[in-house]
């Protein structure tokens, strides 16, 4: 079973780019050429991302389960995501 603190994910997703954005949740957004892309939200309750908190997050992200807790860990960087990002077709 995986799971991360939530943040250590807020942390990494600030790393590579994400811009938090906080209404009643926190929002993390991110930007491509000056153009929204994406964005996931992360809860203020939540301590630790289970494997399937980490799952939901995955697809809203574009990446495998696999893909999303290498970039948590620090294994992926800004220009690698971007490089996922348009294998996929998303930028």
């Amino acid at each position: 079973m995986t799971s991360r603190p939530s943040k250590k994910i807020e942390r990494s997703l600030k790393k590579i780019g994400f811009i938090e954005y906080n209404t009643h949740h926190k929002y993390l957004i991110y930007f491509f050429n000056g153009q929204e892309i994406l964005e996931t939200r992360l809860s203020h309750g939540s301590k630790d991302y289970d494997d399937k908190l980490l799952s939901l997050m995955s697809h809203q992200l574009y990446l495998t389960k696999k893909e999303l807790v290498k970039l948590i860990d620090g294994k992926i960087t800004k220009d690698e995501y971007n490089k996922i990002l348009k294998m996929k077709g998303v930028i």
